[in-house]
């Protein structure tokens, strides 16, 4: 009676190898895919902006819901400090308004003045949802006030560039003298000034991870294809 030990050896590392290198795959094609989406959507400047929108009111002010922000140091750590930009065309004679402001004193800003607040926002497909509060016709004049964080005014084109603070917040559009009836076109855009950088690094390595699993199971089939009687 004879007994056959088995050359479980070289299996075992062939089929340790066999699984570092597809889960390599995997992991890599998705940084690959994710970063190559990253560096698609914001480009090579770290920007994404969207269409300009029709925004319009015949209240006073088109007034955003009050957006928490917390947390943003941490995202300027590795994609830089982010950046909302609004720009707009519109207005009446006197031109357009484009605030942000801390919700509370907006709030106190047009409290008892009919307004048009946001309560649903999606830029694609483009839907905004307004729901009407009433009150007197006519805001005081915007730019009369003196806790909006970034803002801008004009005839023309209003371009507002703001670095995202954490807090709470709101967005206001409005014809720059608080009268009713605004008419306006609205393009949003958000800037990451390290995206690039990083969307990059990211669709790097998971390439490199690709090619080292691809390789990793091409060796580990030769072997296996040497070793067959």
């Amino acid at each position: 009676m004879s007994a056959t030990i088995p050359r479980s050896g070289p299996s075992a590392a062939r089929t340790a190898t066999i699984v570092l290198a597809v889960v390599a795959l995997v992991i890599g094609a998705v940084a690959a895919v994710g970063g190559g989406v990253l560096l698609l959507v914001f480009g090579s400047d770290g920007q994404l902006t969207s269409e300009t929108r029709p925004v319009s009111t015949s209240t006073a002010a088109v007034v955003s819901d009050t957006a928490t922000i917390t947390d943003t140091s941490q995202a300027a750590r590795a994609l830089g400090a982010p950046i909302l930009r609004l720009q707009g065309d519109g207005g009446n004679a006197t031109g357009l308004f484009i605030g942000i402001g801390p919700a509370a004193e907006v709030d106190r800003y047009l409290e008892g003045v009919a307004i048009d607040q946001a309560t649903d926002f999606e830029l694609d497909p483009y839907v905004l949802s307004l729901t009407r509060r009433d009150g007197a016709a006519t805001a005081a004049a915007p730019s009369s006030q003196n806790f909006w964080v970034a803002s801008a005014s004009t005839r023309g084109h209003a371009d507002l560039t703001w670095r995202i603070r954490d807090g709470a917040y709101r967005v206001v559009v409005m014809n720059a003298d608080g009268s009713p009836g605004m008419q306006s076109q609205l393009g949003i855009g958000v800037g990451l000034p390290r995206m690039f950088p990083f969307a990059m690094t990211i669709f790097i390595v998971g390439l490199v991870l690709v090619l080292a699993g691809a390789s990793a199971l091409a060796l580990g089939r030769s072997r296996r294809t040497r070793r067959t009687p």
